[in-house]
Parts: structure tokens; sequence; C-alpha cells
């Protein structure tokens, strides 16, 4: 049947019948958040019940001191994701004033007391100024609650702040690592200024909305255009060499000529290769971007790929 998307709003409830639950924000659905599906799953499998993700369209915290979230993962991508790992449904809270004053026994009251399992990792939190922990929920009569401890990796924990660090930082390979798979950013091809193509390199000018972009540079990246696969070199930045201050995502993508203006693509980041520069000239901002070809090419044929 696929994955079913359900918005919610203060005033609604969730009355799916035998219903596992798995409780977060899961921006990114990195490894430790798969591991907790994946124990939804196990239950699924041997209860033959429903499994549900619920989330949040922001992130909570954010939302009380009113500043902007930059995610990880879209709604969208989060759903794509979830359908892959044969979840049933899933829940988005439209955070609100009105639900972030809700205690975290009104929380569970409202929304989950007619759920058979919660799944959750042992540092969730709940209701007004997040003081529902867990062991509220273990004391719940309505349902089962299973806890899912910290996951780490390398003696850290596994989280989505981690993640962040590392694509700030232009730490590629250990994000991927840790999300489980590449980092991507999904977006329209909107009009640029045309720089790229007068240089030579006709880029699509991606608008990444509201992702969080990693560290600015140049990447080796995967371009996803209508179901096809190619690879591409990307640069998130400024531009300094023309005296732009508005940091833009595009990229130049290999064997490709087509116009995808428009059109909705997605960015998967394989590798950082080199930091954004100020060139004094055109010229020799043009040779650098051919080298940067020459090295993204060099590192297709070393992998084998094509």
């Amino acid at each position: 049947m696929g994955l079913r998307v359900e918005y919610l709003d203060y005033f609604d409830t969730i009355n799916e019948e035998n219903l596992i639950l798995c409780l977060g924000f899961f921006d990114g659905l990195h490894k430790a958040h798969q591991a907790l599906i994946k124990k939804g799953l196990m239950i699924k499998k041997a209860k033959n019940y429903k499994l549900g993700v619920l989330t949040f369209d922001v992130s909570i915290k954010l939302f009380m001191r009113n500043k902007p979230f930059y995610f990880l993962t879209s709604v969208e991508d989060k759903a794509k994701i979830l359908e892959e790992l044969d979840v049933d449904v899933l829940y988005v809270m439209k955070v609100s004033y009105d639900l972030i004053k809700y205690s975290p026994e009104g929380f569970i009251e409202q929304f989950l007391s007619k759920l058979k399992v919660c799944v959750a990792g042992e540092d969730f939190t709940f209701g007004y100024l997040g003081k529902g922990k867990v062991d509220l929920l273990q004391k719940s009569p309505y349902f089962e609650t299973v806890v899912i401890k910290e996951i780490t990796y390398h003696g850290e924990k596994i989280g989505s702040t981690r993640i962040r660090e590392n694509l700030l930082n232009g730490e590629i390979a250990e994000a991927n690592f840790l999300l489980g798979r590449e980092y991507s950013i999904t977006g329209r091809v909107i009009h640029g200024n045309g720089i790229g193509k007068r240089l030579g390199f006709p880029t699509a000018n991606i608008d990444f909305t509201n992702y969080l972009l990693p560290k600015l540079g140049v990447y080796f990246t995967r371009v996803m255009v209508e179901g096809k696969e190619y690879y591409g070199m990307t640069n998130v930045g400024k531009r300094p060499t023309f005296s732009d201050t508005k940091i833009t995502l595009e990229t130049f993508i290999f064997d490709f000529s087509e116009d995808i203006y428009n059109q909705i693509i997605g960015i998967k980041f394989l590798k950082f290769m080199r930091d954004e520069y100020y060139f004094e000239n055109k010229a020799d901002l043009i040779e650098r971007i051919k080298q940067d070809r020459l090295d993204v090419l060099e590192l297709i044929e070393k992998r084998g790929m094509k």
C-alpha cells in the first residue's frame, strides 16, 4: 500500500488501531534513528501491528527561540526513506504555540492514548519545555513502551548535532557514514546569473530552501535528474571572485546538456574537494575549474564509476 502521510494539528488525535509509534524529531534519519525504527519493525512483524513514525515539521527548540531551522531531511525526504523501510504511516505534527503548551501528561492523553506500543530513544523529551521523559511513557497505562539506548560511534553519540558539525566542517565521509547514506539536498532548478555558462561550465542553480548547506566550497557529487543518475561538480558558496554575497548551490552535471529549468533535482554529496577561493581574474578561475573537473574525473576513474 505504501506510506501514508498525515499532518496533525494540536487538536487532532491518533486513532489508528493496533499501532506501534516511533517517537522523535528524526532530522537526518541517521543510523541511530534507523535502529529505533528497525526495533519497531521487529515488533510489527511479531505482532502483526502497523508501524508509524511521529515527527515534527520544525524544531520545537528553535521555534520557541524564534530562530530559523535548517534541516538535514525535509518531510518529503523522511517520507521517501521511511517508505523504503516499510513504515506504514508518517505523522507530521505541526508545531505551534498551542502544541507546545501541552503538559507531558496532556500530550500523552491527546496523541498517544490509543497506541499499542511506543518506541523512543532514551533522550526523547516531550510536552511543555520538554519536561516529559521516557520514564513517564513507561508509566503510562495506555501502551507498552520500548526504550532504545544511545548508539555511539568512536565513543560519541550518533546524532543530528554531530552530523551537522561534520557537514559544516566539510567532513562528508563521516557525515555520510553516520547517516547511512549520502547527504542530499533536493530542490527546484532556478534561474541564476549565467556565470557558469560564461565560464564554459554551465551550472544548474538549485533552490535549497531550508536545507543545511555544508561547508562553502567545491564538492564531488551525484545528481539525480528524472530518475537518472549523473556525476557532478557542485559549488556551495558566495562566488567571491564576482563580489557576490548571497550563498548559492549550483552544480555542473557531467555528460548532460538538457534544459532542466524548473525541474526538481537531487544533489548527493560524495566528497569535499576544496575551499572556495577568491581569484584575481576570470582566467585564473577558469583554470582552477578545469583542474577541479580533472580532479573529479580522476575520482570517478579510481572508484570504477561510469
